[in-house]
């Protein structure tokens, strides 16, 4: 599915026409592009109500939020210790996310004081 989504999705059988659309209308978001395809919106609109259409938006723009604010702050989310935390349990004990991100980006310059 992975494939397909990086591919042509569109053509791909293992989606319904309302997750193709769904895929569609992230990959305008994504790009910025969503003004020039009213389509893509009028497609998402004939699959999904008001309220499904603002999730599938929000999901969409919170994704786009956090690779640009991990981008910018090059953090690199996938690095193997990291992960091997999210793969492991449904929740992140907030005290280890903290401590991570101190150690990323946040550890203190010397003679700074830690917050």
């Amino acid at each position: 599915m992975i494939e397909a989504v990086e591919g042509d999705h569109e053509a791909s059988d293992l989606f319904t026409p309302s997750e193709k659309a769904a895929i569609t209308w992230a990959e305008h978001l994504t790009e910025r592009t969503f003004r020039e395809h009213p389509e893509a919106f009028a497609d998402l609109k004939s699959h999904y109500n008001d309220a499904q259409i603002v999730e599938i938006t929000m999901v969409s723009g919170f994704f786009n939020f956090w690779n640009r604010f991990t981008d910018a702050l090059q953090v690199d989310i996938e690095e193997s210790p990291v992960m091997d935390l999210f793969t492991k349990s449904t929740s992140i004990d907030p005290e280890d996310y903290k401590a991570f991100m101190r150690e990323c980006w946040w550890a203190p310059e010397s003679g700074e004081r830690e917050g």
